[in-house]
């Protein structure tokens, strides 16, 4: 069954590595001070860096801001199974 999704014009600004903001973010995944995971239109988004925090987070729009001191971010897509990537 798959999930109804929104999809808002995704973008994501990253001021001099210390100030985060995106757009088309539809849930926070996970949080810690190191770490910051968020769904961006259905593709997983990973943050990494030291002393993050959520400054501001509005599901109804999908904006995130957020600060601290970032050094990467990663996009993780799911790989097809197998199969599909043997016979293609």
């Amino acid at each position: 069954m798959q999930q109804n999704q929104i999809n808002i014009p995704e973008s994501l600004c990253l001021e001099g590595r210390k100030k985060l903001i995106m757009t088309g973010v539809e849930t926070v995944d996970g949080f810690t001070e190191q770490s910051l995971k968020v769904t961006v239109n259905g593709n997983k988004v990973i943050i990494n860096g030291n002393t993050i925090k959520i400054s501001a987070f509005n599901k109804a729009n999908g904006n995130l801001l957020a600060t601290g001191n970032f050094f990467e971010i990663k996009y993780a897509n799911k790989k097809p199974p197998l199969v599909k990537r043997l016979f293609k």
